[in-house]
């Protein structure tokens, strides 16, 4: 044991004389310089070492705690998805805590809480990411209290072998106006913040009223910075709105009732403060007031809030009022922090494909008609357009997809998908994807290879994983150049008839660049039901939704065939579908007379709305 702990010593010494080298190695004159400035930089870094490694042993505990929460909540990856996540508290006290991730792979944090809520927010963010060390695109604060910023603070001082980031985005007011009004916390949280950020100072972007920028497929608009004419430190606290996957977002920190009239005042007339989904302001209590949500007029709430706080247990929050304003603005659904962390998707865009008219027809009236009646998005059918003389075939092919993008931006619409002709192996996949990008859609449907050369259809399930793996990866560079997310689908054929082995194709694939799509019509002819994603080892990004009477690839508008569709929003709820409600129902419209079609396409929207309302 002597010698063991005499060899430790040893080579620690070792270690040290090593790391002084340069000092003892530094002369006179600017050599002296040389050797003072070594022995601080020594200093500061051996400091540095044992105050991260004090950090990291008392803070053991809370990390096995915040450890073994996250694995209980099986909280699953949304990596390349649209979805917010709201962090419970794992102190059950009042903070402000939110990841955000983005289909194009961007992570936005927003405030995190307090100090000990910093392994919870590490480890959470993990397996959001699915990475060993979380990065993060933006991090927003929102003001500077310590139940917002603290997680920050802890996280860029002590982890940074843990979590990076790119950028931090706050309007801290000046640490000499809170110290002039005597407000400590204030001058605490800003002092430790310009402290902390000399060591990167690259990264700070300072906010300001008006500012609108895109991080990744988020678009930011900031509505409101600090007003210094106002006293409390919560009315400072940035409101900005997010705009993501169709869905429009209200962050509003700790914002009070002036801070939320001033930003009525600004924007009223502007038609951004109406938003999808709103975060009630300072956790619901002694906010903004009740015109700012009448004027943001939300479908969801969000609650960062502790029970105690929502129940108003003391009696002395504004928490009650706040609840009842919720209900009388009939907010559709509410998610509360205290009954634990929550994974919110976006609200899914009823999209429907092109191919409910037929081949040829003028793209640009299909975007003006299909907008007009009402659909959000657009699946563009490529596989429609392969004919002879086909603006698709030209040329030119890049140009009149841009075309159709300036269309549909002109009306209001998006293209969200897009359906590349035959299968992976085709000479037009390549075409497709650059297609696909041109037109602004994100996920390109390209169908799996179901049969041999020789037209023999493929059964076994560990040839077709092998053909379709190899023919998929051969257009991921170009994929990933061009931003588009290649899906393959349940088809009704050979192998690929199990949308379970569609999902093992995604995980054998395994990239960002590559997805897959739940087809109801070709699962319920092959004899699966909707309940078979819960057997799947991969969450699809998208579907078909098209009803059938099981005797056929039918294409009909859910409610005409037998599909138990209560069974399949349902099991989208359990499985944790983040996507869009795309409507591939086109039979009834494509064979219809001309005239006939707005009538079959309005029910197909009114079809699609109840089932999005019961997807939610």
């Amino acid at each position: 044991m002597k010698a063991k702990r005499s060899l430790s010593i040893f080579l620690v010494c070792v270690l040290l004389f090593a790391a002084a080298m340069p000092v003892f190695a530094a002369g006179s004159g600017e050599q002296q310089n040389l050797f003072v400035q070594s022995a601080k930089d020594f200093g500061n870094r051996f400091v540095a070492f044992f105050r991260m490694l004090y950090h990291r042993i008392v803070g053991l505990p809370a990390w096995i705690k915040a450890y073994y929460a996250v694995k209980q909540e099986k909280v699953k990856s949304t990596m390349n998805q649209n979805a917010i996540h709201m962090l419970q508290s794992v102190e059950n006290t009042i903070c402000d805590s939110f990841i955000i991730t983005t289909e194009d792979g961007k992570v936005i944090a927003i405030d995190g809480g307090h100090t000990a809520e910093t392994d919870y927010f590490i480890e959470y963010l993990k397996a959001v990411t699915g990475q060993r060390v979380p990065h993060i695109d933006a991090w927003f604060l929102s003001h500077p209290h310590n139940d917002h910023v603290q997680v920050f603070n802890e996280v860029a001082e002590y982890r940074t072998t843990q979590v990076t980031f790119d950028k931090v985005m706050l309007h801290y007011v000046p640490y000499e106006l809170y110290e002039a009004r005597g407000q400590q916390e204030g001058m605490e949280m800003v002092s430790e913040f310009n402290r902390i950020s000399e060591a990167f100072p690259e990264k700070v972007q300072v906010l300001n009223t008006g500012d609108i920028f895109n991080i990744g497929a988020a678009k930011i608009t900031v509505l409101y910075t600090a007003d210094t004419s106002f006293i409390d430190v919560n009315e400072h606290s940035v409101i900005f709105r997010m705009d993501l996957g169709g869905t429009s977002i209200m962050f509003t920190g700790d914002a009070q009732v002036n801070a939320g009239n001033k930003t009525i005042e600004q924007w009223g007339d502007s038609g951004l403060l109406d938003c999808d989904i709103c975060k009630m302001a300072h956790h619901g209590q002694d906010g903004v007031d009740k015109n700012f949500y009448e004027a943001v007029s939300p479908e969801i709430c969000l609650w960062p809030t502790p029970s105690w706080v929502y129940e108003n247990t003391n009696g002395n929050l504004k928490t009650d009022e706040t609840r009842a304003w919720v209900k009388e603005l009939g907010v559709k659904k509410e998610y509360k922090s205290f009954e634990g962390s929550a994974t919110i998707g976006m609200i899914p865009r009823i999209v429907t494909t092109t191919d409910v008219f037929e081949e040829g027809y003028p793209a640009e009236q299909a975007i003006d008609r299909l907008t007009r009646i009402g659909f959000e998005g657009i699946d563009m059918g490529f596989d429609y357009w392969v004919f002879d003389g086909s603006p698709f075939l030209s040329d030119d092919y890049l140009d009149w997809a841009k075309s159709l993008k300036a269309r549909a931006d002109e009306t209001g619409i998006v293209y969200t998908h897009a359906h590349a002709p035959g299968n992976a192996g085709s000479e037009y996949v390549s075409r497709s994807i650059e297609a696909t990008a041109a037109i602004g859609a994100r996920y390109l449907v390209v169908h799996p290879i179901h049969e041999d050369k020789n037209g023999k259809i493929i059964d076994s399930k560990l040839r077709f994983l092998d053909v379709n793996a190899k023919a998929i990866k051969k257009w991921l560079p170009l994929a990933k150049e061009c931003g588009v997310v290649l899906i393959s689908e349940n088809i009704l054929w050979g192998a690929p008839k199990d949308p379970r082995i569609i999902a093992q194709l995604v995980k054998k694939v395994d990239s960002p660049w590559f997805g897959w799509c739940f087809d109801t019509g070709h699962a319920y002819f092959s004899g699966y039901q909707p309940s078979i994603l819960k057997d799947c080892c991969v969450v699809p990004l998208s579907l078909h939704i098209q009803d059938g009477d099981g005797s056929g690839d039918q294409h009909l508008i859910p409610g005409d065939g037998t599909i138990d569709w209560t069974l399949f929003t349902r099991t989208l709820q359990e499985v944790g579908y983040l996507g869009d409600c795309v409507m591939e129902a086109h039979h009834q419209s494509l064979v219809a007379p001309d005239e006939e079609r707005d009538a079959i396409l309005t029910r197909l929207l009114d079809c699609a709305k109840e089932l999005r309302d019961q997807m939610r």
